[in-house]
């Protein structure tokens, strides 16, 4: 069934486009996505939606019930993007957060602040085939920037929220080696065989890297060589390389 929305006053627009603070996420349990290929994908990946907005000159059909066609006029506030594609879907947070993981390869967030890095790193997992852990101080991973730059991979990865020193050292009591990256300090080149049968790599905040308290816990640190003048890599690149590495090593 298509419902129509025609005024911004409508009761449904205001609850889609209040989702856009994190606030609203929280307090309704629900967040959205925006575009066609991530809104396939959520359906595929069998989200609980709870409904999808398009404009009037989108022509793509959706397998959903619970559809609204929304003026265009009106259509582009609901989104987080300059040029929307024309659908977005309200989707229900996972009621039930994995408390531990189980993959033999898992990444660590420790502060991770930006959104578009935090959403790359999803993809990222996906691509390596490692879980993810965030610390409570991370970026949202249900804001809009994350969950577009994850490119639907946010569908396809386990994600632990809120870990903390504890559950680390948890993790090294069940055999996990933690691998911090580094650029400091008494560090070991990323590309030796530095990686366990279970490894977490960890990767920090984008300007202070990864904290002490972190730092204390973990097995090794690791550096990744810089050989021109740049004083850091991306946060999204670093942890791609030495995910991929431990692959090479085939710790699995």
């Amino acid at each position: 069934m298509i419902k129509e929305i025609t005024s911004s006053k409508n009761s449904t627009y205001k609850f889609i486009k209040s989702l856009k603070t994190k606030k609203a996420r929280q307090e309704n349990g629900m967040f959205t996505v925006e575009g066609v290929k991530s809104v396939r994908d959520a359906i595929d990946a069998k989200c609980d939606i709870f409904l999808i907005a398009v404009s009037d000159k989108l022509n793509e059909v959706f397998d959903f019930e619970e559809i609204y066609r929304v003026s265009d006029s009106i259509f582009a506030s609901l989104c987080d993007t300059d040029t929307p594609q024309g659908v977005i879907a309200v989707i229900k947070m996972p009621e039930k957060q994995l408390k531990r993981v189980n993959n033999p390869l898992c990444l660590y967030c420790d502060r991770v602040s930006d959104p578009g890095n935090m959403g790359t790193i999803v993809r990222i997992c996906d691509a390596v085939g490692a879980d993810l852990m965030l610390s409570s101080e991370c970026a949202d991973i249900y804001s809009p920037k994350t969950v577009r730059a994850s490119m639907g991979s946010f569908f396809h990865i386990n994600i632990l929220e809120n870990v903390t020193c504890s559950d680390l050292e948890d993790m090294k009591n069940r055999g996990y080696s933690l691998l911090a990256g580094a650029l400091n300090g008494d560090t070991e080149d990323y590309r030796e065989n530095v990686y366990g049968k279970k490894t977490v790599i960890i990767v920090g905040n984008e300007a202070k890297g990864v904290s002490n308290e972190v730092l204390k816990i973990c097995d090794k640190s690791v550096k990744i060589p810089i050989f021109g003048k740049a004083e850091s890599l991306n946060v999204a690149v670093a942890a791609a390389l030495m995910l991929y590495k431990a692959r090479d090593f085939e710790i699995i």
